[in-house]
């Protein structure tokens, strides 16, 4: 087991403006590095590489009710139209991270 499977744990952040594509991705990114415990410099995958950032801030601004699920970086990212945004690092995901799996409700 690696020291970054060993080390990661579940964070929670809230985004002030989900309309701001640069402030929901530097969200995301920085909680995923967060609770993987690596630097964001070193995370393997680009986020515009799983999730077109810029759709994603459209739809959590349409509505108010709205939450994206998808994954990253072997997290399951979950991002609500309030801000909300949680990572659960999830090993078993080992490799499957970069082919994002989209839920919008």
């Amino acid at each position: 087991m690696s020291d970054r499977e060993t080390e990661q744990r579940h964070v929670e952040r809230t985004v002030g403006d989900v309309s701001s594509t640069e402030k929901v991705t530097h969200a995301i990114v920085a909680a995923v590095a967060d609770a993987t415990n690596t630097p964001i410099s070193a995370l393997e995958t680009s986020l515009y590489d799983v999730v077109e950032p810029d759709a994603l801030a459209d739809i959590l601004a349409s509505s108010a009710s709205n939450r994206v699920s998808f994954a990253y970086e072997d997290c399951m990212i979950s991002i609500a139209s309030d801000g909300t945004v949680l990572v659960d690092p999830n090993p078993a995901l080992g490799g499957y991270a970069s082919s994002a799996s989209h839920s919008i409700t």
